[in-house]
């Protein structure tokens, strides 16, 4: 044929993508999708001499179905395996809510891993037959090559010395004729099939493998090995052992699940999904993406064999849950592998407007994040390659934490103030509220103690019907719901199991049979009830979302307001009705406009009072882990006429060095370092001050008249230039901080603001309502978290505020990351941000950052995290 045809055929699909349309090309049928040639197509030529049809001399083509092989012929290697397994999760994911480019990606980078691997898509393959790995299993060896594993025997004792005329040695003797001579006697049915009895092929080692292979025998002697179909060579095994190799190799070159989980994330990655990787991770923790019902993905002929399929591919020794610092280095390491040269940044607008949302945080608080992008995006740099996947959702969740912050102080005692001035305000509002109700009135103000118990709750009242949720966020279930949540998982996966005929009844099997059955007869006698019956009550199934907190808690809304949520066996109290998300945090970035105007109308004065942040933390100075030097080298030698306190002085002398300590940051560097570093300082100036594109603009100096006098404005506190009522931004910059221009002038807790003569006729009669906020000045607990063991890292803990450290572990449980990943990516923003920053006051539309810090600590750390960025 010249050209090439598109069909579809009734119930054939691709096995590969699950494609219905197929492209003829020389008599075979190829999926349009993946290029895979389907086995049960065949064109065929037809002409009229066959037909015996005289009217018709032209030539037709007839597609017909070749019947499938044997079921015992028809076997699966490991490859084809996770094959199906793969394409299954990927549905999955699709149904989900992943991007439908989905499906042509994870195609493509499991080629990638493939053709690696020299199993398919390789060109320089002249046999067109997969290779073998140094992970290989015997079953590839055997379904490939005809190559087969001859079972070891176990050697017996020599038993010369027995008695020879023992009863039981004439039985064995006599059984062992009978089977020689029924092994004569077989039928022609019980031959060897054409399969089996063909001449094998020599075995095909990738060059991985023969590399790793030629450290254990020479070239020539594995070609014997490849050579010996029989397995009778038992000098050398083709198997090396796990220990003896890499770790990159024996991790790279094993095919097991995770290898799957990391396809999936690499391509959601380069399609830029919503997903990303602590969502996959979720997803597979609660069982979405589960190698529980593995049965099901197969063909159905495979599928009947498939507790022998299991057991040769050793399946059942693999988990499919894995932590994120595991799966975060396998993409990694498969990214190097198939030479995959960047990683896709993220929309982290629309990451942090998601995790707001999940966290139920008003969007103020998303706006706020972004803008503090915009000023100096971040760029997710690599500090030793570039096949390390960057750590997107933590720095995000970081800068939500930062804005959390600098907007209420989480010093134990800021937020707590802040809170209760909110919560005050609230109340007022709510009762002009109902003497006023057809005026429009501005949102209830956001209170942090408030939200922070409606989190708390939110928590246990979802862990109350999720384990994995519960395990995530670290809340203690009682056991019943534990057990609940156990039976329901086990009874799922008996159910399907018994879809499939034919199930061996292995040792394995029997004795689950037997566990399960002792196990359900010990809940009759507890609880009167078995598995059916309990976890049929009280039971909530959830659907898989990007917001599991926010989604799961409007679930249990939704089905206590029906009938069937009477008999809940937990209570939603009223006050986690409540929709945090929808109040407001304006005033507490000094837009207070709105709020003062609609107060004073009901003679209400709102008075604005900044706190400042708790010096107490600043005193800290920074940590640092310093790892024990090594000992091993080092020589020893016994001095046995020393004495007693000669020997606790020396002692005293070699004392050893703290492991974990605080210290200041007091180190400096040279008198002629320090010059060169002033030296490059001045050259820089000077050329930014003669390049016309570069325009920095020295900031003017302010004066204003107050009382008669002109008084320079850095000379002034923002409480002293400005009226408490209307605390808008200045349009103008100014040298420092407003707080930092006269301490004396600020206010402290016990100070009250003491009204102006003129203005004391005019506020006699207006209530006074005092709201704090914060200065945007918070506390910095900053040093080294790169391998910082745990122990160090649960001391570091207890240095947080209380409120702090609930956030911190709060936020990071959300994304499924461990706090002190979250804290290292925290700790990025405010070095860089506090220290990296030449001048914050003198920056319009570029930031400049800062190389030339006398303080050697401050400027190391500062290097140190600058390269994170």
């Amino acid at each position: 044929m010249d050209e090439t045809e598109v069909m579809e055929v009734d119930n054939l699909l691709c096995d590969v993508c699950g494609e219905l349309k197929f492209q003829e090309r020389e008599g075979y049928y190829y999926c349009i999708e993946c290029g895979t040639k389907k086995e049960q197509l065949r064109a065929v030529e037809i002409n009229a001499d066959d037909t015996f049809n005289d009217t018709k001399n032209h030539t037709t083509v007839r597609t017909i179905k070749q019947p499938k092989a044997n079921s015992e012929d028809n076997e699966i290697t490991s490859w084809e395996f996770y094959n199906y397994v793969l394409r299954a999760f990927m549905e999955e994911l699709l149904n989900i809510g992943a991007k439908p480019e989905l499906k042509l990606m994870t195609l493509q980078v499991w080629a990638a891993y493939m053709g690696r691997m020299e199993v398919a898509f390789c060109h320089s393959n002249v046999m067109g037959l997969p290779k073998l790995n140094v992970r290989s299993l015997p079953r590839d060896a055997r379904i490939i090559y005809n190559h087969k594993q001859a079972k070891r025997k176990r050697e017996r004792l020599d038993k010369s010395n027995n008695v020879q005329n023992d009863e039981r040695s004439k039985w064995r003797k006599w059984r062992k004729t009978k089977r020689k001579l029924d092994a004569t006697s077989c039928s022609k049915n019980d031959a060897p099939s054409e399969s089996t009895a063909g001449l094998s092929i020599r075995l095909q080692w990738s060059w991985k493998a023969r590399k790793t292979l030629k450290r254990h025998m020479p070239l020539k002697h594995l070609d014997k090995h490849s050579m010996d179909s029989t397995g009778s060579m038992r000098c050398h095994g083709l198997s090396p052992k796990v220990k003896n190799l890499v770790y990159f190799d024996r991790n790279m070159f094993h095919l097991n699940i995770n290898k799957l989980f990391v396809v999936l994330a690499i391509a959601l990655n380069m399609i830029g999904d919503d997903l990303q990787l602590t969502d996959l991770l979720r997803l597979i923790d609660e069982e979405h993406l589960t190698s529980r019902y593995i049965l099901n993905y197969l063909p159905e002929d495979v599928a009947l064999r498939g507790k022998t399929l299991i057991k040769e591919l050793k399946f059942g020794h693999q988990q499919d849950k894995c932590s994120y610092d595991f799966l975060r280095r396998q993409v990694g390491y498969m990214s190097r592998f198939i030479d995959l040269t960047k990683f896709q940044t993220p929309d982290l607008t629309a990451l942090t407007q998601r995790y707001v949302m999940e966290l139920s945080l008003p969007p103020a608080v998303a706006d706020y994040v972004c803008r503090l992008m915009d000023v100096y995006p971040p760029e997710f740099k690599h500090l030793w390659d570039t096949w390390t996947y960057p750590r997107y959702e933590a720095r995000v969740m970081a800068y939500i934490v930062y804005a959390m912050k600098l907007l209420f102080g989480l010093d134990d005692i800021k937020e707590k103030k802040i809170s209760e001035s909110a919560a005050q305000v609230n109340e007022c509002l709510e009762k002009i509220r109902l003497t006023r109700p057809d005026e429009k009135a501005p949102g209830t103000l956001f209170v942090f103690g408030e939200w922070m118990r409606f989190v708390e709750l939110r928590k246990v009242l979802v862990s109350h019907y999720n384990q994995s949720f519960a395990q995530r966020f670290g809340v203690a279930t009682h056991l019943e719901r534990q057990l609940d949540d156990i039976l329901i998982k086990e009874r799922k996966q008996e159910e399907h199991d018994k879809n499939f005929n034919q199930v061996e009844m292995t040792p394995a099997v029997r004795q689950s049979e037997n566990m399960r059955h002792t196990f359900e007869n010990l809940l009759k006698e507890k609880y009167g009830e078995g598995s059916s019956e309990m976890t049929a009550k009280d039971h909530i199934e959830f659907q898989a979302s990007l917001t599991p907190a926010l989604s799961y808690f409007n679930r249990l809304l939704l089905h206590a307001s029906r009938a069937e949520g009477e008999d809940m066996s937990v209570k939603i109290p009223d006050y986690m009705r409540v929709v945090h998300s929808e109040r407001q945090l304006d005033p507490f970035i000094t837009k207070t406009k709105e709020l003062s105007e609609y107060l004073a109308k009901d003679n209400v004065k709102l008075c604005v009072e900044e706190l400042s942040c708790q010096e107490n933390y600043q005193k800290v100075g920074i940590f640092q882990y310093l790892q024990k030097p090594d000992q091993t080298r080092s020589e020893f030698r016994a001095n046995c006429d020393i004495k007693g306190n000669e020997w606790i002085e020396e002692l005293r002398k070699k004392e050893k060095r703290p492991i974990f300590k605080f210290r200041q940051p007091s180190a400096k560097y040279g008198a002629q370092y320090q010059l060169k570093m002033e030296e490059r300082a001045v050259r820089r100036q000077n050329m930014e001050a003669n390049n016309p594109f570069w325009k920095i603009q020295q900031t003017p100096n302010y004066r204003l008249k107050l009382n008669d006098e002109e008084i320079s404005l850095n000379d002034l506190s923002s409480l002293q230039a400005f009226d408490e009522a209307h605390m808008e931004p200045l349009s103008v910059p100014l040298d420092m901080p407003r707080r930092l221009l006269n301490s004396r002038s600020s206010l402290t807790d016990s100070e009250m603001i003491e009204p102006k003569e003129e203005d004391e006729e005019g506020e006699e009669q207006m209530k006074r309502q005092l709201l704090y906020v914060s200065n945007f000045d918070i506390w910095l607990l900053h040093g080294h978290m790169n391998k910082l063991p745990q122990t160090y890292q649960r001391e570091l803990r207890t240095l947080f505020p209380c409120s702090f450290r609930w956030l911190l572990e709060t936020c990071a449980a959300t994304i499924g990351v461990s706090w002190s990943t979250l804290y290292e990516q925290l700790l990025v923003l405010e070095v860089v941000f506090h220290h990296g920053i030449e001048n914050w006051s003198k920056h319009k539309d570029h930031l400049r950052l800062k190389y030339n810090n006398t303080n050697k600590d401050i400027n190391m750390m500062t290097k140190i995290y600058r390269d994170m960025w």
